[in-house]
């Protein structure tokens, strides 16, 4: 098959690294997680890998190897005298751009068929789809938009960031919706889907399986229970990460459980479908919400579950 890359666009907390790890986990597909971190990571000298045991990065790629990737990721001027589209663009005349085509310098290191993204950053994937490597149609590009009821999107960024309150975090997620569907309209229609958390998590298999069906992988049940499988990804949410360390016999970090306190460490291994807005979400933040984003959550919203209901 074609080499492809799966983008996962969507407003974070929306199941983007869920949906990463699943894709991830079917043998000829690799879950890269966030790596757009990868320039900063590689600046920093930080670990590329979300997994603490995991040396994949730097045992598949040398320094030399890694700085070249993070340069051409960066979005930087590549020579400090040359606008960076303009060194693009000569750069293709003379085809010596290998550097301003990563995932095929990915594909060269790493033996799968798709390569799964889920930066999210609607700039990163405007960039990203400038390059030859798309334009030119070595590797098939497809999108995935990742969707949440905004009510827990909301509350799951108010655990996090209590400080922002409500009414930053709601126009933020109106801002956030907007550039995802600037994005997503106008992308091939054989070459996108809209996939829904909740739906993700209630119905893993079947969802999964849609998915498959797009991007033109072979659908296989195991694929379901990620933290069984070896994944390398660069980032990706800590929730979703902590069932892999507790699979392997690893505390959680202290981050998650500062967080979610136990949730992570009461839960089973299995998909669960995470509606802890409905309780934690106070009637004064609802109000404020609805008032802000008006209907904009209608396509979005996930019924209210009887124990909930006042």
């Amino acid at each position: 098959m074609q080499k492809s890359v799966v983008f996962i666009i969507g407003i974070g907390r929306s199941g983007s690294t869920l949906l990463d790890l699943m894709l991830g986990s079917h043998p000829r597909a690799f879950s890269l997680g966030e790596i757009s971190k990868l320039p900063e990571f590689v600046r920093k000298g930080k670990k590329l890998c979300a997994r603490e045991d995991s040396t994949f990065w730097e045992e598949q790629f040398t320094e030399a190897e890694r700085q070249y990737l993070a340069r051409g990721m960066s979005g930087h001027r590549l020579h400090r005298l040359i606008p960076l589209k303009v060194e693009r663009v000569v750069r293709g005349w003379l085809n010596n751009d290998e550097i301003l085509n990563p995932y095929t310098q990915l594909f060269k290191k790493i033996d799968c068929d798709v390569l799964v993204d889920s930066s999210k950053y609607s700039s990163w994937l405007t960039r990203r789809l400038e390059a030859r490597e798309f334009q030119q149609q070595w590797l098939r590009p497809y999108l995935i938009h990742t969707v949440r009821d905004g009510r827990a999107v909301i509350n799951s960024y108010l655990r996090i960031y209590p400080e922002k309150g409500i009414e930053v975090l709601s126009q933020q997620w109106l801002d956030e919706l907007e550039k995802k569907r600037q994005i997503y309209e106008p992308f091939p229609s054989d070459r996108k889907m809209t996939v829904h958390y909740e739906d993700l998590a209630s119905d893993p298999q079947g969802t999964l399986r849609g998915i498959c069906d797009l991007v033109g992988l072979d659908f296989r049940p195991d694929m379901v229970e990620y933290w069984k499988h070896e994944h390398h990804h660069v980032v990706g949410s800590r929730g979703t990460n902590a069932m892999i360390a507790k699979y392997r016999g690893q505390e959680a970090k202290q981050q998650v459980q500062e967080i979610h306190g136990n949730y992570y460490d009461q839960m089973n291994f299995e998909i669960k479908l995470d509606l802890r807005w409905q309780k934690e979400l106070s009637p004064e933040n609802l109000a404020t919400f609805e008032r802000i984003v008006g209907d904009r959550n209608r396509p979005f919203a996930w019924p209210l579950t009887p124990e909930s209901t006042p």
